[in-house]
This record gives structure tokens, C-alpha cells and sequence, in this order.
């Protein structure tokens, strides 16, 4: 059994989701033509592991080449110091926009996989989508009859 709700208006979208939530009911999915911000369950934790990434390869980039031009294969070039780490800061910032875009990405395909897959029947559960991606603001909730015989 599952208990689908079509709305007229978002308050009523939202104000119905939440009191689901409340009650304790879930999972509780919207279909919606565009982004209703107030149904979300918390900030997303995508933008911190970008800003990690980034930052730990900028670090990791930067020390590597100065290991690398100081330590590993230091070469004295006209009497020039061997730290010039100005020169790294260009390599040091694109790796870093790389490797944080890759990092991004992997977390939103990892966030958006779903464990928790409801179970919707077939060929009544293709016509939401249509709907939803035009006009409609739906609520579904797919659920057994003994969550609401208390």
C-alpha cells in the first residue's frame, strides 16, 4: 500500500512533509516541477568534502614540489635559491580545482545512491513523473496498513 497526496500550492507541500517527519514516518519522497528548499533534511555534506579536497591536494601538491626541487634533486642554478615556491602555486591551485571537482562528484553520485529504495508498483507509479515534472506537487509515502490502524 502507499499513500500518494497531490498539492495545490508548496506551504501545503511542505507543511504535509513535515508533519509526516514529525510523526516519525519514513521515508517520505516529494515530486516536484522545481526545487522546494524547505523540504530538505538538513545541509548537504558535498561542499565541505569539495573544500577538503581541494585544500589537502593544494597542500599536498605544494610539498611534493618543493620536496622534489629542495631534498630529492636539488639543482643550483645560478646561485638561485632552491625554494621558489611561487613558481608552484600555479600547478599546486589547478591540481587542487581537479582533484576537489573529482572529489564532488563522487560525493554527489555517493549521497544520491539510495539504500532505502521503496517499493513502487510498475506501471501506476510511471504516470507521477510526467506529472510532477510539469504542474503537480506530490507526496508519496509508500507504507503498510498497520502504521495507521494505531
Amino acid at each position: 500500500m502507499m499513500v500518494l497526496a497531490r498539492f495545490s500550492d508548496e506551504s501545503s507541500l511542505v507543511k504535509a512533509v513535515q508533519g509526516l517527519r514529525a510523526a516519525g514516518v519514513a521515508p517520505v519522497e516529494s515530486f516536484t516541477p522545481y526545487a522546494v528548499e524547505m523540504l530538505d533534511e538538513g545541509p548537504s555534506p558535498v561542499p565541505l568534502i569539495v573544500f577538503i579536497a581541494g585544500i589537502s591536494t593544494f597542500l599536498a601538491s605544494m610539498g611534493l614540489q618543493i620536496y622534489a626541487t629542495t631534498i630529492s634533486y636539488p639543482i643550483n642554478i645560478g646561485g638561485r635559491s632552491l625554494n621558489s615556491w611561487l613558481a608552484y602555486i600555479p600547478t599546486a591551485f589547478e591540481n587542487g580545482i581537479l582533484c576537489a571537482v573529482l572529489a564532488g562528484f563522487l560525493a554527489f553520485l555517493f549521497f544520491s545512491s539510495r539504500t532505502d529504495q521503496p517499493d513502487v508498483p510498475g506501471e501506476g507509479f510511471r504516470l507521477i513523473a510526467p506529472v510532477a515534472a510539469q504542474d503537480a506537487l506530490i507526496s508519496f509515502h509508500p507504507t503498510s496498513i498497520e502504521e495507521f490502524d494505531a
